[in-house]
């Protein structure tokens, strides 16, 4: 079986060699989101719960454009650099995926300058 490989036009381009998004059957795999802004590989937006939004912006893009959206999502990967941001985080998830409870695992870790986090999906397509 072969792979579909998809980006979006609003979220920034891969600044290594990978795919942003693959498909293969019914499983997306969405890689690592980081919150830079498109086109810009320095300087993140502000704030840990500014930079929480733009990811899940980018993987909620990049999810529509493979024909997914968040109720698809069967595993959320988050990458945290400061402990004290769990609490903020646990509120902008509940604001992306609502009564949706993917499986989640929350590591912390450490990003390379000012980001404070990074987040990857697992989705199933017509499951």
């Amino acid at each position: 079986m072969l792979s579909q490989t998809f980006s979006a036009p609003g979220a920034p381009a891969p600044a290594a060699r990978y795919s942003p998004v693959v498909r293969r059957g019914p499983l997306l795999a969405v890689s690592g989101q980081v919150p830079f802004l498109p086109g810009q590989l320095e300087g993140p937006t502000p704030g840990f719960r500014e930079q929480a939004r733009t990811v899940f912006t980018y993987l909620q893009e990049l999810l529509e454009t493979a024909g997914a959206s968040v109720s698809d999502v069967l595993m959320v990967r988050l990458y945290l650099a400061r402990e004290e941001d769990f609490a903020a985080m646990n509120e902008i998830f509940d604001e992306v995926f609502g009564e949706v409870r993917p499986a989640r695992t929350t590591v912390w870790v450490h990003l390379p300058g000012e980001l404070l986090i990074e987040a990857d999906v697992l989705a199933v397509i017509g499951a």
